[in-house]
């Protein structure tokens, strides 16, 4: 057989060997490009030889009938083409595949089953692959993971022609996806595989900021010029002095007022403790929660509570802004929160030690006993003061240091759908390996039962007995600095804090604006922004059971505030009402998901309704 007459045949449905011997394409097959090409896996057979396809089609194959596939190809008659398996949607043509997959199925082998996608975070209605969804995080970091192979399965799995590649399945490990804590953190790549965080943020789920980044509200800000962040830090320097000032003052003008009813000066004292308390509570509860979508003129919002509520490891934490090194993690602020009790019990114990020592060598020659008795009794009870008003002010913010670092307050994240990759990280800084803080814990245990709840302990025990000794004296116990001797230096030691009510200034501090019968009140109040904060620390705001005790907690506390009304102020008691009805109405509304387009309007209308507390405040 010559050249020619070959060429001919394998046009019409032969095949010739080098020696122009040829034969027709045999069942299973069809003639393409000359030669005799297998009908691909797929729902395709042949049951006929020598077939050439027709001009408007790609195939010279026959169709199986829908919902049948032939697995391996080259199907030779409609017997061969088997059922196809589970998850796929059998109403229609297997096509180039073992049938396509139901809705909301995705697949591993192009040729195996689908399975269902009831992952969180998980998208499988595009090309039958699992992908991740927006605002979701997955890590392909683990060992049986392999990014690289499940992409090109995946552009094998959308080439819906004949001409797909050997990357038929996939067979490593897949990733779990976790909800991104910071809204709009987390971008998808094109494909949707991987994800990327956005600009300015960094970190497991995205949830850190990047180099020149504060965070405000759950989102990450860029950091100011040097000369505007010290601007600012002298703004609030002044602001703080000036306060100082006036407070002090009224403080002054207090002792020689000898009209009777409640000072301006205890009134700025209770009204404050009551902002103070407000807005220590929502600035916890505003930085944990993810699902309120604040608008980005409102972060500013942000700045103000931290400033409001004296958290002070909030408000010296941007100065990483102006050196990274200068960035504090849990671990850190734990060791600055316990510092500053020790550091202040011990200060004032080195002062008091040396000041009596210097008054004993100074009167060492005049014998005046009741002199030297007075005057340490006056530096006890100033420095009481001092310690009881400063951690007062300060607890709830050193308590969340503590929290941070609780065994509670670590996060298990199993990377894999499998479980068989797991993590236990910090929560409130994923960079931490809770596998590294045993020594951290055990301080931590430590710290909560001498300091979160010891201090309320030790307050209410020295409140008790304060209590009962004026009601059975009608005078202040033996932690009151009063003359008990006339005459002599101690009769111009007099007690700078005595007033009228012949309350010691601590106590007042703590109760001056509560009924007689409710001196414990403060305490109460003091265990519940404790347990509020530790409930959001420790079990984060995607816990049920934050939820609901949160919710619980301040349902309780405004049936017995409206039960007892146990401040002596009605103004100060509505006051105390609406900024527990502000804190529930936070809550409510961030348990309830925000419809997009009522975003922003949410979003003012909590931001109003925060702010009134202290507005309502000065205005009155």
């Amino acid at each position: 057989m010559d050249k020619d007459f070959a060429d001919t045949l394998e046009d019409g449905g032969f095949t010739c060997d080098e020696r122009f011997v040829c034969s027709l394409c045999q069942r299973g097959t069809f003639s393409k490009d000359r030669k005799c090409a297998p009908c691909p896996r797929g729902g395709f057979y042949q049951d006929e030889i020598g077939v050439i396809p027709k001009d408007d089609e790609p195939l010279g194959c026959k169709k199986c009938p829908h919902g049948k596939y032939v697995n391996n190809g080259t199907g030779k008659s409609e017997e061969d083409c088997l059922d196809c398996p589970a998850g796929t949607n059998t109403t229609l043509h297997a096509g180039y595949r073992a049938c396509f997959c139901k809705d909301n199925y995705a697949r591993t082998d192009r040729f195996g089953p689908c399975s269902i996608c009831n992952e969180k975070g998980i998208h499988c209605s595009w090309k039958e692959y699992r992908s991740i969804k927006a605002d979701f995080f997955w890590s392909w970091n683990f060992s049986n993971a392999n990014v690289t192979k499940y992409r090109k399965f995946v552009e094998n799995i959308k080439t819906e022609n004949w001409m797909f590649d050997s990357f038929t399945q996939y067979n490593g490990g897949f990733p779990r996806a976790f909800k991104c804590p910071k809204e709009k953190s987390c971008v998808p790549t094109r494909d949707h595989i991987e994800v990327t965080c956005s600009f300015g943020y960094t970190g497991w789920l995205c949830s850190k900021c990047d180099r020149n980044f504060y965070s405000v509200l759950n989102h990450c800000i860029p950091c100011s010029s040097p000369a505007w962040f010290y601007t600012e830090l002298g703004l609030i320097c002044c602001f703080c002095v000036i306060v100082f000032v006036w407070v002090f003052r009224l403080y002054k003008m207090e002792k020689t007022r000898t009209t009777p009813g409640r000072s301006s000066f205890h009134k700025i004292i209770s009204r404050g403790k009551l902002v103070l308390g407000f807005y220590q509570v929502v600035g916890e509860f505003v930085s944990s929660v993810h699902n309120v979508k604040w608008t980005k003129a409102l972060k500013v919002v942000g700045d103000v509570v931290s400033l409001i509520e004296l958290n002070i490891f909030r408000l010296i934490f941007r100065p990483k802004c102006l050196d990274e090194k200068l960035q504090l993690n849990p671990k850190i602020e734990f060791v600055i929160g316990m510092m500053i009790p020790c550091t202040l019990i011990s200060t004032l114990l080195v002062l008091y030690w040396t000041m009596t020592t210097r008054y004993k060598r100074k009167n060492r020659f005049t014998h005046a006993s009741a002199s030297v008795v007075s005057y340490k009794r006056k530096l006890k009870y100033n420095f009481l003061t001092s310690v009881i008003v400063i951690l007062f002010v300060t607890y709830p913010s050193i308590c969340n240091t503590v929290f941070q670092l609780h065994p509670a307050a670590c996060e298990t994240f199993c990377v894999d759908i499998e479980n068989s990759h797991c993590k236990t990280l910090l929560r409130s800084d994923y960079d931490i390996d809770c596998k590294d803080l045993k020594i951290h814990h055990v301080f931590v245990h430590i710290s909560m039962a001498v300091y979160v709840v010891g201090f309320p302990l030790v307050l209410f025990l020295l409140l008790r007995k304060e209590v009962k000794f004026i009601s059975l004296y009608g005078s202040p116990g033996p932690l009151h600095a009063i003359n008990e001797e006339p005459g002599g230096d101690a009769q111009n030691l007099r007690d700078d804090s005595s007033t009228s009510t012949s309350k010691p200034f601590w106590m007042s501090f703590l109760c001056e604006n509560y009924k007689t019968e409710y001196w414990y009140w403060e305490i109460v109040e003091l265990s519940r922004k404790m347990t509020q904060t530790a409930l959001i620390t420790l079990l984060g705001w995607g816990n049920v059971l934050t939820v609901l005790f949160t919710v619980g907690i301040s349902v309780v506390f405004l049936m017995l505030h409206a039960r007892h009304r146990p401040m002596k102020s009605t103004f100060e008691q509505c006051l105390q009402m609406f900024s527990l009805t502000a804190i529930l109405a936070n809550v409510l509304v961030a348990i309830f998901d925000v419809p997009d387009e009522y975003e922003d309007e949410m979003s003012v209308a909590l931001a109003i309704l925060n702010a009134l507390v202290i507005a309502i405040t000065i205005g009155k």
